[in-house]
């Protein structure tokens, strides 16, 4: 007699020796029967299930292919016993418990399949059947089975086996279900850290598997969720603590639930650390530039949640962000978010702090993306008006600049002092100056250093026109004076060739107000005749407004007609304005004996003429006032010289609206300065140089190399010193 004649019913199988059953009845006999007798009513599905799990799978277990084809079977059935709301599957679990506690090393013996598709089984069981107390207590108990059965598993595993794609999802549903009671907290926190385990375990493996050098992967489905899992938890968590008007935690719990948020990001660390050699996907790149951001209070509950913050959550982010950030996915996510136009401040200076921080070197993918985030912050002025987030920015980049010592980055905010926009010129500046001082301070200037750095800026200096008034030069300056006084030179020579020089260095309290004022009036004794000394005077007069400390009132008194005269001159507008700045740094008297020689001015279009006059108008001297009222000033320049006299609440409201104008176009100029030889910068001459005007150059040259001590001539400069004696001697012996 067949075994199939012998089993004719349900319950014949259920009386059947468990030992006896592997004998009499083959597994896909087995789940004929259990359907027939689902079909025909005479057995139950809570029957079924409780049968394969206290006998029918115990027998097959060990028969790996047998008990995976069993467990499917099992699987289709439980979707349907959930249905059924009579059912709250206490027994099932209970039963599925037993099962799994007693035949754990058997399911191990089995393989990778038959563990995966009996815990999918069993974690698919846990989620589906209602979560009253008792039911929830044995669904905890038979998850923490399982995830331990998983990790045995996982740790054995030698390959990257693709069945955990859906055992991960799996999990990772659940973790978030046990997430959402803070009772149940620790099940979700030991669900994820099995998933990061297995992960971790699954990256090593592939590790060490040979790559060929091509593009890489993409990123495995198992290894997305995961991320995205646990990213989503971090950010869940922080967003309760900062966004919801009223906390859904009691404050007195704040410290533990933030820990737990810290065990979180811990875990995304042990996946980065191990190395993702994937591309990146685009949902896990969102999740960390979400997480990376810091979203802002919006309650004042809790004083101490910023200092548990710092403590629990920040340097964690920072340790996790650097980690990723030299990944050149994540760079592409970081970059197009910028480009979507999110508000991303803090984490544009969390990218700038994390790269200082690193100690390995910086690629120029990085660089790239450092300079993009600097155009970012300055794409208009709103950085630049807030004072606090100006600083931050400046502090960021030039400690970065510093601590890098990376050609690329330097060479680009050198580049930029020559920028359209102010804003970005200005900001490269400060940012050079804060490098440059970091260095000053940290010993990190020799003399070499400091000699090469001032010839530098020095050529820049010169590359302008003698009287440039270009924003940028003013930066150029600032770094030559800068490195003057660090390398502690005496001022040069007076001459038009050092004027530049002498224009970015001499200070206040350098002793050559008088000498200048001396060479002045021996220049200026009349109209000048040659463009020479024309340009001489105006390089003097723009020094000594410079200074501000000489008293020139002799000298304008006695030169008053001759300054009329070139006033009078078409071309004469930079004489005009570097002798009304002398004039303005002058003495209510010296201005009121000019003021009262000029020949009343309609429409002046002269800004250092129009400042004058604007200063006596508002003057507390009463002869000021009443001489600089036959005087009228451009319309268009009002308000501005109000500005300057402190006059600002003045202004008309259409003023006030355009100084708000934040976009680039408000503030870039129409010229943009660029380096050049300095052969090509010279002025052109119709006339031939002269025999005075070599000798003058030449004059000036000795006075220069007359202040050079003998001891820093080499062999060729005597040598060249030499031929220049004789060639002066064969011309006049």
């Amino acid at each position: 007699m067949s075994v199939d004649a012998l089993i004719v019913s349900f319950s014949e199988l259920q009386a059947i020796d468990q030992e006896d059953i592997i004998m009499l009845v083959d597994v896909q006999t087995a789940i004929r029967i259990c359907n027939e007798s689902l079909t025909n009513d005479s057995a139950s599905l809570e029957d079924v299930l409780l049968l394969w799990l206290s006998k029918l799978l115990r027998s097959y277990v060990d028969e790996a292919v047998c008990c995976v084809n069993a467990i499917k079977e099992m699987w289709s059935w439980l979707e349907r016993v959930t249905v059924d709301p009579k059912y709250n599957g206490l027994a099932i679990v209970t039963e599925a418990l037993n099962f799994v506690t007693v035949y754990k090393d058997h399911l191990l013996r089995g393989g990778e399949r038959l563990v995966h598709s009996s815990a999918f089984f069993f974690l698919t069981m846990i989620k589906s059947f209602p979560s009253d107390r008792s039911t929830l207590k044995i669904c905890i108990d038979l998850h923490l089975v399982v995830l331990s059965l998983l990790r045995d598993n996982t740790a054995e595993a030698k390959t990257v086996n693709t069945r955990i794609t859906p055992v991960i999802k799996k999990l990772t549903a659940i973790a978030e279900y046990f997430g959402q009671r803070i009772t149940h907290v620790q099940v979700s926190i030991r669900t994820s850290e099995t998933v990061t385990f297995m992960c971790v375990h699954y990256l090593e493996l592939i590790k060490q598997q040979p790559r060929k050098e091509s593009e890489p992967e993409p990123m495995p489905e198992w290894l997305k969720d995961t991320l995205v899992h646990l990213c989503d938890t971090v950010c869940s968590h922080l967003e309760t603590v900062h966004n919801k008007e009223t906390l859904a935690i009691p404050l007195e719990k704040i410290e533990d639930y933030l820990k737990v948020t810290r065990t979180y990001l811990q875990m995304i660390q042990e996946i980065f650390r191990v190395g993702v050699t994937t591309h990146f996907s685009e949902a896990v790149g969102s999740c960390l530039l979400e997480l990376f951001s810091e979203p802002a209070h919006s309650h004042d509950l809790g004083k101490d949640i910023p200092a548990l913050l710092s403590t629990y959550v920040k340097p964690y982010t920072m340790q996790l962000f650097e980690l990723v950030y030299f990944l050149p996915d994540f760079q592409e996510d970081f970059i197009n978010n910028l480009v979507a136009g999110e508000d991303s401040f803090n984490l544009c200076l969390s990218f700038v702090t994390v790269v200082c921080t690193d100690n390995t070197a910086v690629s120029p993918n990085t660089c790239q993306t450092l300079q993009r985030i600097f155009e970012y912050l300055f794409r208009d002025a709103s950085n630049f008006v807030h004072a606090e987030n100006y600083d931050r920015v400046i502090e960021a980049f030039g400690s970065l600049l510093y601590l890098l010592d990376n050609d690329i980055l330097f060479n680009y905010f050198c580049a930029g002092l020559f920028q359209k926009d102010l804003v970005s010129s200005q900001a490269c500046a400060d940012v050079l100056m804060l490098c440059f001082r970091l260095k000053e301070v940290n010993n990190g200037w020799d003399s070499k250093a400091i000699e090469h750095a001032a010839r530098f800026w020095n050529e820049c200096s010169n590359s302008y026109a003698l009287f440039s008034h270009n924003p940028s030069q003013w930066h150029v300056q600032r770094f030559l004076k800068y490195f003057h006084i660090m390398s502690r030179q005496k001022l040069p020579s007076l001459s038009i060739r050092n004027y530049r020089y002498l224009s970015a260095v001499t200070g206040s309290r350098d002793p050559i107000g008088r000498h200048l004022l001396k060479h002045l009036e021996d220049i200026s004794y009349d109209v000048p005749t040659e463009i020479a000394n024309y340009y001489e005077i105006i390089a003097v007069l723009e020094i000594l407004a410079q200074l501000g400390q000489t008293n020139c009132g002799s000298w304008l008194k006695r030169t008053s007609e001759m300054a009329k005269q070139l006033m009078a001159i078409d071309k004469g507008s930079t004489f005009i304005s570097s002798y009304f700045r002398l004039v303005l740094a002058s003495d209510q008297a010296t201005q009121l004996l000019v003021l009262r020689g000029l020949a009343p001015v309609i429409g002046c279009t002269n800004w250092q003429r129009q400042k004058f006059l604007a200063a006596c108008q508002s003057s507390t001297d009463a002869q000021l006032r009443a001489f600089s009222a036959r005087h009228t000033i451009s319309g268009d320049v009002q308000p501005l010289l109000e500005a300057l006299v402190g006059k600002r609440e003045d202004l008309p409201s259409a003023v006030d609206a355009t100084c708000q104008e934040l976009g680039k176009s408000s503030y870039s100029r129409q010229v943009e300065h660029k380096c050049q030889p300095e052969a090509s910068l010279k002025r052109k001459r119709t006339e031939e140089n002269t025999p005075r005007k070599l000798l003058q150059a030449l004059y000036e040259g000795s006075l220069e190399l007359k202040q050079c001590s003998r001891d820093s001539f080499d062999a060729a400069d005597k040598e060249l010193h030499r031929k220049i004696i004789a060639n002066l001697s064969s011309i006049l012996p």
